[in-house]
């Protein structure tokens, strides 16, 4: 039964190479991309792994890492739709001061660290790199559901409204990253990244 598959990649390949055109290397990049195996890149525990915006794929050596989520570095002073990590600086009922910052797992993690002079790979293979100085004052509705952690245990999530939210800021001491999702130019969900 692999004759004919060994078959087909030998015709396709004597096929590339007579041809000149671009649909005959099409096909031979065709049939190279069906035969090869791929791996999946690691999950993590946040928000990225649940949503459709999640930024894919791992780093392969001479590029970049690749930050989970939307990214980090939008075009503007306004986020985009999208769904961005950061760090809460401070709220109040209907506004939080958000840090936008890259949040890499993985193999972009190990990159990223060793890029900043970090240990890589780094503990619990997550890195979070901030190198932004903007601080992003977003509107929030005070009825979006946020998903947060009542204490280190990441068993112990609680979902609520945002105004059920701030008053657990009031009263916690410790705070987590977050990965705001914006929709329609509004922030439409809250989402705590959960850390050992």
């Amino acid at each position: 039964m692999r004759k004919p598959l060994a078959l087909v990649t030998a015709v396709t390949l004597l096929v590339s190479c007579a041809g000149d055109d671009a649909g005959d290397t099409t096909v031979a990049t065709t049939a190279r991309a069906s035969t090869t195996s791929t791996t999946a890149a690691p999950t993590t525990s946040g928000p990225p792994a649940s949503t459709t915006t999640a930024a894919t794929g791992t780093t392969t050596a001479g590029q970049a890492p690749v930050p989970e989520g939307s990214g980090c570095t939008p075009e503007s002073e306004v986020l985009p739709d999208g769904v961005w990590y950061g760090v809460l600086i401070s709220h109040d009922e209907n506004t939080i001061s958000f840090d936008l910052a890259c949040w890499f797992t993985g193999d972009d993690a190990v990159v990223a660290a060793a890029e900043d002079g970090e240990e890589s790979p780094p503990p619990n293979d997550y890195y979070v790199r901030n190198e932004n100085t903007l601080i992003r004052d977003l509107d929030v509705d005070p009825s979006i559901p946020v998903t947060w952690y009542l204490s280190g245990d990441p068993n112990d999530a609680d979902t609520g409204e945002y105004e059920d939210y701030a008053g657990v800021l009031a009263t916690r001491e410790f705070s987590l990253g977050l990965w705001v999702t914006i929709t329609d130019g509004a922030v439409s969900q809250i989402e705590e990244q959960w850390v050992p």
